[in-house]
């Protein structure tokens, strides 16, 4: 029996999963340090606000102090402003004849008063291009937390288990070396052994190679640089904003989220316990009430601005259902422009599969989803092939009906189709950016969807659609929150990768261009054929145009093509206020944006990338979409600071429109790979020629290689 061991290799392989253990509880436990870190980095930026406002306070303000602080000695010593009193050492301050030890205490008291009243409402803004220690360090700290959150939620069930198993293996190894075997009991040497045993079997299991894993993800995350922070921030902007919200960085504006809602109904909601288990990320103050809203009223009209995340409040509300009934079925109905958004925001934010019941895998993805339960996504057109199989037959925990003003009309076929599953949802959620409040007959056809009798009674009272009134009557079922209401800070940028799915026309388009190998035509997917009623981008940006008119914003179209500009126009009909490209002169250019900066809300900019992307000062617009990705990335940020400028007085919202499995997601797919590495250049134009050299020749060759093999089934001879 001795033989079997080898006491220095079991010493060994005891002492490694003794630290394996030690190492994971520090994971979990590196939380609180980590949110310790990112407070303290929020109070270092807020304390810069404070200085900065301080130094507009003179220190003649100090008179009122009462405190017998000599102010003309400190006036005279240079401290004209609390700002100067608030950088100086206290060895400087007492160098001031007649200040002393008491005084010096007494100066920091005041100017920390001063400065606890000017951050008690201020809120943190973070800059995505401010490489200051202080903004760049909270970046950075957030984002190691961030992604810290991520692996600890993904370790914290396994490291249970290895904490039971280690405390069992380290008490079963009780002989530790020959000479005690020799003289150990029977009972001794079997307690060991198999604890050896166990030990074995552990490193050998998959479970290990996975804990493994995550703890080098961990110590990767941990260690992330500030370049690499700033790109995840500039990313995932949203989720940072979440964090700030929750260690005190934002100040959310309560009061506002509830403002029509009554304050007994609000109390309520915001009671209910929200199970986040299942959901991945981190929710705004007004998001989490949002998702609770969905979840405690059951049938309700979400009517968030654009821009605040009504998918992530859905989403929010379905990991709820799904963690406390797991497997149950969910279904989303969307237009076919956002069908493959909805599986990839699932997927990002919660353990739910996404099912996408669309074209030929429709059939395979409903029998999937309907044994296996998960969020089954659709567009309106294919409800005609699934509403029956729903209806009386299946249950389903929550029906989404996203663009829900798709079904105000009550005679329309996919109206009809979405309204047989009435019965079949527990939770109906209808979400709409489009403001509702002056269309009340609109409004109260998709109400009478959640509530007939509450639509009723709003119908009477249609005539004070304007009236807060109007606003408590529907509170238990319609819920809108503004930007400027929710979003004390206002993030100033916010970019959206908006993934279509290409048509039928966009993919026979497509298939006739690739044996051409002509990498620049096939940069036009999506806006090759001539007809853009059939085109996912076209009908997109159709979409996006609309809800900025709604929302009272103005957009800006830019594109490196001219045959896409020109059909872009003619899609785009009267809300084109005009086009810049290569050929406008600069006279005309600037009359152009005279006209734009005084045209009415919904108007539209159509602008060539390589023209409209410099020299010019776009900042009446709010919206900016990009019809295809960039070859050189710096073309994209100098398109989008001609909006995102001094002067601009709303938020930026930036939609990139592309196509799945197309020449857009092989470029988008290199270029974040290359992103880090854009981060560190110093100047602009070491950034374009590093880009440059990205989309070569050889990459070209390569990707038409790739896309022709994995079309070739499909490929329809060039001039056929």
């Amino acid at each position: 029996m001795m033989e079997r061991i080898d006491f220095k290799a079991a010493l060994r392989d005891e002492a490694w999963l003794y630290k394996l253990n030690t190492d994971v509880q520090n994971l979990l436990s590196a939380q609180a340090g980590q949110e310790a870190e990112i407070r303290a980095a929020c109070e270092t930026v807020l304390r810069g606000y404070a200085a900065g406002q301080l130094a507009s306070v003179s220190v003649e303000e100090l008179r009122k102090s009462r405190t017998g602080i000599r102010v003309a000695a400190l006036q005279e010593a240079g401290f004209t402003n609390l700002g100067k009193i608030l950088q100086a050492s206290d060895w400087e301050l007492a160098q001031v004849e007649g200040i002393g030890e008491k005084q010096v205490a007494a100066l920091r008291n005041i100017t920390a008063e001063f400065a606890s009243h000017i951050t008690k409402n201020q809120s943190v803004r973070l800059v995505a291009d401010d490489w200051s220690p202080e903004n760049a360090g909270l970046i950075t700290a957030l984002a190691r937390y961030r992604k810290g959150q991520a692996i600890r939620r993904d370790v914290a069930e396994p490291a249970a288990g290895l904490a039971s198993l280690t405390e069992k293996i380290l008490a079963g190894f009780q002989v530790r070396s020959r000479l005690a075997w020799i003289f150990s009991g029977r009972a001794k040497k079997e307690a060991t052994l198999q604890a050896l045993t166990d030990l074995g079997a552990f490193r050998a299991n998959p479970l290990c190679a996975r804990i493994m894993n995550l703890l080098s993800l961990y110590e990767t995350a941990s260690r992330l640089g500030t370049a690499e922070a700033m790109a995840d921030f500039r990313e995932n902007g949203a989720e940072y904003y979440a964090l700030l919200e929750k260690f005190g960085g934002v100040r959310p504006a309560a009061r506002l989220v509830y403002s029509s809602v009554p304050a007994q109904l609000a109390q309520a909601i915001d009671e209910m316990p929200l199970d986040l288990s299942c959901f991945r990320g981190d929710l705004r103050v007004y998001q989490a009430f949002g998702a609770k809203y969905v979840l405690t009223q059951k049938r309700v009209l979400l009517g968030d601005e654009m821009g605040l995340g009504k998918t992530v409040e859905a989403i929010a509300a379905m990991a709820h259902l799904e963690a406390q009934s797991p497997g149950c079925h969910f279904l989303i109905v969307c237009p076919a422009t956002v069908l493959v958004n909805w599986c990839r925001e699932i997927r990002k934010f919660s353990s739910i599969e996404p099912f996408l019941l669309h074209g030929n895998q429709l059939e395979a993805a409903f029998a999937a989803w309907q044994e296996q339960g998960g969020a089954a996504v659709t567009n309106y057109e294919s409800m005609g092939k699934i509403a029956d199989r729903i209806d009386n037959r299946m249950y389903l925990e929550m029906l989404v009906i996203d663009e829900a003003h798709y079904i105000k009309n009550p005679e329309a076929m996919r109206t009809r189709l979405v309204r047989m599953l009435d019965e079949e949802a527990q939770h109906v959620l209808m979400m709409t950016g489009t403001p509702l409040e002056n269309r009340v007959e609109e409004m109260c056809e998709l109400l009478s969807f959640a509530n007939p009798a509450l639509a009723r009674e709003a119908r009477k009272y249609a005539y004070m659609s304007s009236a807060p009134q109007f606003r408590e009557l529907l509170a238990p079922v319609y819920l809108r929150r503004q930007r400027e209401q929710v979003l004390t800070e206002l993030p100033p940028l916010e970019e959206r990768e908006e993934w279509c799915l290409m048509t039928p026309a966009d993919l026979t388009a497509y298939l006739v261009t690739l044996p051409t190998r002509n990498f620049t035509a096939l940069r036009r997917v999506s806006f090759l054929q001539d007809d853009l009623s059939n085109s996912a981008k076209a009908q997109r940006l159709l979409a996006i145009c609309e809800e900025a008119a709604e929302a009272g914003r103005k957009t800006v179209v830019f594109s490196y093509f001219r045959e896409t500009i020109e059909k872009a126009r003619a899609l785009l009909g009267t809300r084109v206020l005009g086009e810049i490209t290569g050929s406008t002169d600069i006279g005309a250019r600037q009359i152009l944006l005279d006209h734009f900066r005084d045209a009415a809300a919904g108007s539209v900019l159509l602008c060539q990338v390589q023209a409209g992307g410099t020299g010019l000062n776009i900042q009446t617009a709010s919206v900016v979409v990009f019809t295809e990705p960039q070859i050189k990335p710096s073309l994209t940020k100098q398109a989008i600071a001609r909006v995102y400028r001094m002067g601009q007085v709303q938020n930026v919202l930036v939609y990139h429109l592309l196509c799945a499995e197309t020449v857009d997601e092989a470029m988008v797919r290199l270029v974040k790979e290359k992103q880090n590495q854009f981060d560190v250049y110093a100047d602009e134009s070491a950034m374009g020629e590093a880009t440059e050299s990205l989309f070569d020749r050889d990459w070209i060759r390569e990707f038409m290689e790739e896309e022709n093999q994995k079309y070739l089934p499909m490929v329809i001879p060039a001039g056929s």
